[in-house]
C-alpha cells in the first residue's frame, strides 16, 4: 500500500527535498530500500523482545545506540520528539544529581544507580529508533513488527502468566498485531471487527483495565467511520474535552459491568472489596497512589535512581495507604514496593521517586505528544483503532502501572501519536492541492535490582501474592 497516496502534493514535493539531505524517505513514503526495511525491523522486534545483559542492559538499547546516527534526523521530522529525547535524558542525569545529593541521609546502591539511569536513557534512545522506523516503514509495518517483538518475548515461564495466560502473556501482543494488519487493511469494518473480538475475549478473561481500554478504542472507531458533516472539522482541543467525557462514561459502564459479574466472579468479588475499602474502584485497586502521594509529601524532591528504601520510607508508605483503609502490612510493601527500589507501581509515581520534579517534566511532555497527536488524529478522523488503543493504554499506565510495564507499550505509543512536524502547514492558506486528508506519515488509506518488565504487570497487590505463592 502506497503511503504517499493521501498527502498533498505540495508536502510530499517538500518532504523530498528535505529527504534528500537526511538519507530519509518523504514523510508518508515507505523507504524503498529492502536492507533499511530489514534493519528497522530486526531492530524493533529486539527493542520489544527485551533481552536483558548485565546492568539492567537490554539488546535493545545497544542496537538503539548504534543506530544513533541514522535515527536522529529523523527525530527532527516530528513535532515534539527532541523535547522527549531531551528532557528523557535530563532526568536521567538529575536522577544521579539526586543520589549523590542525598547520599548523606539514605542508603544508595552503585549497581540500582546503573540500573536505573541505563533503563532512562535505553527509554529514550528507543523512541529515536521507533519514529525512525514509522519513517521507514510507515505506522502499520512499524506497530506490526513491534508486536512481533512483544509475541516473541511471552515468557510461559513467569508466574504471572500462570494467573492469567492472556491478561499477563498474549493480550497484548496479539492486540498490536493484529490491530495493526487491521490498519494495514484500511478498512475501517475490519478495525471495528478485531477490535470487537478482542474485547469480547478480554470481557471473559479478568482483565479490568484491558477491557476498558479497548471499549474506549471500539467507541472511537466507530464514531470515525460515521461519515463527517461537509465542510465540517472538530478542533483538537474539542475533542480532548470530549475524549475526558467519554473516558468517564467508559469507566462508569466498565465499572457496572464489574459489580454485576460479567468480567467474572474474582473480578467482581475484588471490586466490591475494593470500593467497600476505600470508597472507590481506582484507589481500592491501586492504593500506591496514597503511598505515592504521602512521600511526595514527604520528599518532594524526590528520592535519586540509585535510592535504596529505608524504614522510615516504608512507614510513611504505609500510612499512607492505611488513611484509604488499606492494610498494608501484608509484606507486599516491604516487599516489592520498598524490597530492594522504591517501586510506586505507577509510572509518574516511579519517574518522580527515581528522577524528582525532571521525571514528572518528562511525563508531562510524553503525556502532551500523545493526547495532541491522539486528538488531532480522531478530528482528522484518521485515527486508528491500534493508535487509539496503545496510547490510552501508555496514557492508563502513567497513573497505574509500574515504568517497567509501561515503557514498551509507550514506545510504541509516541511512535505512532507523534505528529509529523509537515502537519504545521494551514490549509487556511489555500495552496493549490492543499486539502484536508490524513496525517502525514500515516500508512492509513484513509490518512537482583534488575527487575524484568514482565516481573511488575501484577494489576493489584492481590494479584501480586498469589503469584508469589505460586512461585514459592
Amino acid at each position: 500500500m502506497a503511503q504517499a497516496s493521501g498527502s498533498p502534493p505540495i508536502l510530499r514535493e517538500t518532504s523530498r527535498r528535505a529527504s534528500i539531505v537526511r538519507g530519509l524517505p518523504p514523510v508518508g513514503e515507505r523507504d524503498p530500500r529492502r536492507i533499511v526495511r530489514g534493519i528497522a525491523a530486526l531492530s524493533l522486534i529486539l527493542i520489544a523482545l527485551e533481552i536483558l545483559l548485565p546492568a539492567g542492559t537490554q539488546i535493545g538499547f545497544i542496537v538503539a545506540l548504534v543506530l544513533a546516527p541514522v535515527w536522529i534526523p529523523a527525530v527532527t521530522s516530528f513535532r515534539g520528539g527532541w523535547w522527549i529525547i531531551g528532557l528523557g535524558l535530563l532526568a536521567a542525569a538529575m536522577g544521579i544529581w539526586l543520589s549523590l545529593a542525598n547520599a548523606s541521609s539514605g542508603e544508595t546502591s552503585s549497581l540500582l544507580l546503573a540500573v536505573t539511569t541505563i533503563s532512562q536513557i535505553g527509554l529514550v534512545l528507543t523512541v529515536g529508533v521507533v519514529l525512525w522506523a514509522r519513517r521507514v516503514l510507515g505506522e502499520a509495518n512499524m506497530a506490526f513488527w513491534f508486536g512481533v517483538g512483544l509475541a516473541l518475548g511471552v515468557s510461559p515461564n513467569t508466574p504471572m502468566f500462570h494467573l492469567n495466560p492472556w491478561k499477563f502473556g498474549y493480550a497484548l501482543p496479539v492486540a498490536v498485531i493484529t490491530l495493526a494488519v487491521a490498519f494495514k487493511i484500511g478498512r475501517r469494518w475490519v478495525e471495528i471487527l478485531v477490535l470487537a473480538i478482542i474485547t469480547a475475549i478480554t470481557l471473559f478473561s479478568d482483565s479490568r483495565s484491558a477491557f476498558g481500554l479497548l471499549l474506549l478504542a471500539l467507541v472511537l472507531v466507530c464514531f470515525q467511520a460515521i461519515p463527517a458533516r461537509s465542510g465540517r472539522r472538530l478542533a483538537a482541543l474539542r475533542v480532548g474535552a470530549g475524549l475526558a467525557v467519554l473516558a468517564a462514561v467508559i469507566f462508569n459502564v466498565g465499572q457496572t459491568l464489574v459489580l454485576d459479574g460479567y468480567l467474572g466472579q474474582s473480578a467482581q468479588a475484588r471490586s466490591v472489596e475494593q470500593i467497600d475499602t476505600s470508597g472507590s474502584l481506582l484507589l481500592g485497586g491501586r492504593p500506591e497512589l496514597a503511598a505515592t502521594w504521602a512521600l511526595m509529601q514527604h520528599q518532594p524532591g524526590g528520592y535519586g535512581a540509585g535510592a535504596v528504601p529505608s524504614q522510615v520510607d516504608v512507614n510513611i508508605a504505609k500510612a499512607g495507604m492505611a488513611s484509604i483503609n488499606y492494610a498494608p502490612n501484608n509484606g507486599y510493601v516491604e516487599i516489592y514496593m520498598f524490597g530492594d527500589r522504591i517501586e510506586l507501581h505507577s509510572g509518574f509515581g516511579d519517574l518522580w521517586a527515581h528522577f524528582g520534579f525532571a521525571g514528572l517534566v518528562f511525563a508531562a511532555a510524553v503525556i502532551v505528544v500523545l493526547l495532541w497527536g491522539l486528538a488531532t488524529r480522531i478530528a482528522n478522523r484518521t485515527a486508528s483503532g491500534l493508535m487509539i488503543f496503545v496510547v490510552a493504554t501508555s496514557l492508563w499506565g502513567f497513573a497505574f502501572s509500574p515504568l517497567l510495564s509501561l515503557s514498551h507499550t509507550l514506545v510504541l505509543a509516541i511512535g505512532l501519536a507523534a505528529t509529523p512536524a509537515l502537519a504545521r502547514v494551514r490549509t487556511s492558506r489555500r495552496i493549490p492541492g492543499l486539502v484536508p486528508g490524513p496525517v502525514p506519515g500515516s500508512d492509513h488509506p484513509s490518512a537482583g535490582p534488575v527487575r524484568s518488565r514482565r516481573d511488575s504487570q501484577a494489576e493489584t497487590p492481590e494479584e501480586w501474592k498469589e503469584a508469589r505463592h505460586d512461585r514459592g
